[in-house]
């Protein structure tokens, strides 16, 4: 599973993660641009969590999340991720329950 900020970044994501072997394992695809606000932010990342958490992985193993983007030029990354643990918080507890596990890599100047 992927959140990914831009659209150039989004594709290179996907793009390594087919290149590493685990393009059956992409669930999505999909990012947030153009600064959008933390409501937003949050309204989105509460659909991929909805989606994420329906059900565990089939053959038991843990989800992938990768949270990412390349240096943000105009968005407002404390803003974006203010959204995002907003939607962390409200779906904690489905997270843990499936198995997710989260990597992060976002910079920008408003961090």
């Amino acid at each position: 599973w992927t959140m990914v900020a831009g659209g150039g970044a989004s594709v290179v994501y996907a793009d390594t993660i087919a290149d590493l072997g685990y393009v059956n394992e992409l669930a999505n695809y999909g990012e947030y641009s153009g600064n959008p606000s933390r409501t937003e932010t949050r309204e989105y990342v509460k659909t991929v969590f909805d989606l994420m958490t329906r059900s565990k992985h089939p053959e038991g193993k843990s989800k992938i999340l990768i949270i990412g983007g390349a240096i943000a030029n105009f968005t407002d990354v404390a803003k974006t991720f203010a959204g995002i643990i907003d939607a962390m918080q409200e779906y904690a507890d489905k997270l843990k329950e499936v198995g997710v596990r989260i990597y992060v890599r976002r910079g920008g100047p408003t961090i």
